[in-house]
């Protein structure tokens, strides 16, 4: 039996949440897909391409879900993160 650890919960804003639910179910899966690996393995998965940016509210990291499809989120207390915006370029 092989049994998952969850490293991180994921918080979605009501934007975020909104912005997912719009998508094509095509798009969903890929963002799905990039939001179990977070939680899963955390920043530090290759895949996901995880870069931080400095800001004066705090660090921004962003994350890929496709070549195309970008996510930014943050650390909240605890083994908690917050995705704030979803992109695609």
């Amino acid at each position: 039996m092989q049994v998952k650890s969850v490293k991180f919960s994921l918080i979605f804003t009501p934007k975020v949440q909104k912005q997912l639910d719009d998508l094509p179910e095509k798009d969903r899966k890929q963002y799905d897909k990039a939001f179990e690996l977070l939680a899963n393995n955390g920043a530090t998965y290759r895949s996901l391409r995880t870069h931080r940016y400095r800001s004066k509210d705090g660090d921004i990291w962003i994350s890929s879900a496709s070549m195309a499809k970008r996510f930014y989120w943050w650390y909240l207390e605890g083994e908690n993160i917050e995705v704030i915006y979803v992109d695609s370029h």
